[in-house]
């Protein structure tokens, strides 16, 4: 909202009301004259422009750095010259996952994931899940996946698409 334009919009209702009641206050009879019907045109037009105000966007004031109609807002804007160091926070064994295939989310208490049938990595060690009993469990330790205490495996990155890999693209 533009106050500027509000406050404008504001004044012109203002002076409609006020010329529509000027003859009332000063002669104590109601006429209907030339400052009345100028005073009833004038106030829808205040209206309308505060309406427009509303709409219209405040230079001074913008959301989201400027997206939204002040693009001199990001040069303005001081850059953050110092960086945090992101945290990892510590994932629970019953927080839900991703297939790595598929992307579908698979929950802690299942072993393959639900949309192409394929084993779930185990979160420590990496290593393709089993079931006993019913419980994800790690198949090198034989501990089900909270307790699981085996080497990471190193995994290698996953090829790009679109590259051969003996000659040029």
């Amino acid at each position: 909202m533009n106050r500027s334009i509000a406050w404008i919009g504001v004044a012109v209702i203002v002076v409609g009301i006020g010329m529509v009641a000027f003859p009332l206050v000063a002669v104590g009879r109601e006429v209907l004259d030339d400052e009345q019907i100028l005073g009833f045109l004038l106030a829808p037009v205040g209206l309308f422009v505060v309406l427009i105000a509303a709409v219209a966007v405040d230079p001074r004031r913008t959301t989201v750095t400027g997206a939204f109609g002040n693009p001199d807002e990001r040069t303005r804007a001081e850059p953050s010259t110092e960086t945090t160091a992101v945290r990892a926070r510590p994932r629970s064994p019953l927080e839900p996952v991703h297939c790595r295939y598929c992307r579908s989310v698979i929950t802690a208490d299942l072993a393959q994931c639900p949309r192409c049938a394929r084993a779930r990595d185990c979160r420590p060690c990496g290593r393709p899940l089993g079931l006993v009993l019913e419980r994800p469990t790690c198949p090198t330790c034989a501990l089900a996946e909270p307790y699981c205490h085996c080497p990471a495996l190193s995994r290698p990155a996953p090829a790009r698409i679109g590259r051969r890999a003996g000659g040029t693209a």
